[in-house]
């Protein structure tokens, strides 16, 4: 029997004027609707499609170049830190070039300038350094840096293998010019990337050889200082290792869950499930521990790099009371949370900054007692 004829149905469009009759007006019923509602809404003038396409291609262009400009910052604010921190192991040190590049797109083209074409685009110096030094300009396309051949960006890592006494020739496109100068390669104690995350949390985060800061942190961040202070925290953590010892007290957790489940047969899995809590709970505590640990050496380290740099460490404290008020969750005590509440970290931060103040040598504040310090 059709669907329209069941006894009783209570869909009145179905049994309006008949089930078939009915079906087949919908369509036009709500089309007949749609054409009125249009009618009656202002939309303002017509906008042509091709004006839209047109205007998103000028946006994806300022927008990359607001990523580009915040990178260069990042670089330029990381660099001054490199500097200002000892020496690594030679082999985390690395030729530094001063530069952004990339696999050139149009919308990296549009961005800088330049009609696109196929090669690595130079989207940017950092002020003061070695590429700018020779006269690179945003816009150049690399074609060869001393003997290695650029085609693609991931031969800029070859650079590293270079083996440089002193100035080597570059080569570059400008326009329909080929350019050739002299650069002289400077080498950073410590080989590290700067990368911006588009994310509107505010954050940073470090891993080896990478440091990224999220666009929700640089809209965050009032100043180059502040960014510094960001900086030389996340530096720190690469410096001292922290990603590594993390890795070595993680590897035994996984032992530590096995002994547990060959202790307690699953027969008794009730009292299996308590012992693993009891043991998830002791093992999180010891990395909350180690992980609250970590950043206190950052916070110190970090410091310490700011002012070695020649940033005004008290710019430190200023921030993180900032965190505090402006981001209340920094405040959390949760014995869970991987980093030290913002109230700990800022009485330490106090005592450190007004011990350089004083007078009191880096080398003093790591070989004595924090708790010694004076409070300002």
């Amino acid at each position: 029997m059709p669907l329209d004829r069941v006894p009783g149905h209570s869909n009145a469009l179905l049994h309006h004027g008949g089930g078939r009759w009915g079906r087949s007006c919908i369509p036009g019923l709500l089309a007949l609707a749609v054409l009125w509602l249009s009618a009656c809404a202002t939309t303002g003038p017509h906008v042509p499609s091709s004006e839209v396409e047109a205007l998103e291609k000028v946006l994806r262009a300022k927008s990359a170049r607001y990523l580009i400009a915040q990178n260069l910052r990042i670089q330029a604010v990381g660099a001054r830190l490199l500097r200002a921190v000892p020496d690594a192991d030679s082999g985390e040190r690395a030729p530094y070039l001063g530069l952004l590049a990339d696999e050139a797109t149009d919308t990296l083209a549009d961005a800088v300038g330049v009609a696109k074409r196929d090669g690595v685009l130079v989207l940017g110096v950092v002020p003061g350094g070695p590429a700018e030094r020779a006269g690179i300009q945003a816009g150049d396309y690399l074609e060869k840096i001393g003997p290695q051949v650029i085609t693609i960006s991931q031969d800029l890592v070859a650079r590293a293998e270079l083996d440089v006494t002193g100035p080597m020739p570059v080569r570059v496109r400008r326009g329909e010019a080929l350019v050739e100068t002299p650069l002289e390669l400077e080498y950073l104690p410590w080989n590290v990337e700067f990368k911006v995350a588009e994310d509107d949390a505010v954050n940073a985060s470090s891993a080896p050889g990478t440091i990224t800061i999220t666009t929700g942190m640089l809209r965050f961040l009032r100043s180059d200082a502040e960014l510094a202070v960001v900086v030389s925290h996340e530096l720190a953590h690469i410096t001292r290792r922290h990603d590594v010892g993390k890795l070595g007290l993680a590897l035994p957790t996984v032992v530590v869950g096995i002994a547990a489940a060959l202790i307690v047969p699953g027969s008794q899995r009730l009292v299996s499930t308590v012992v693993e809590k009891v043991i998830a709970n002791v093992v999180r505590g010891a990395l909350t521990k180690v992980d609250w640990d970590m950043e206190r050496e950052a916070d110190v380290f970090g410091l310490l790099y700011l002012h070695a740099a020649g940033y005004d460490p008290g710019v430190a404290s200023d921030l993180w009371e900032r965190f505090a008020v402006e981001l209340p969750a920094a405040r959390s005590f949760s014995f869970i949370s991987d980093h030290p509440p913002s109230s700990e970290r800022l009485i330490r931060l106090n005592k450190l900054v007004e011990a350089l103040r004083s007078g009191v040598s880096p080398d003093a504040i790591l070989a004595g007692n924090i708790d010694d310090v004076p409070l300002p």
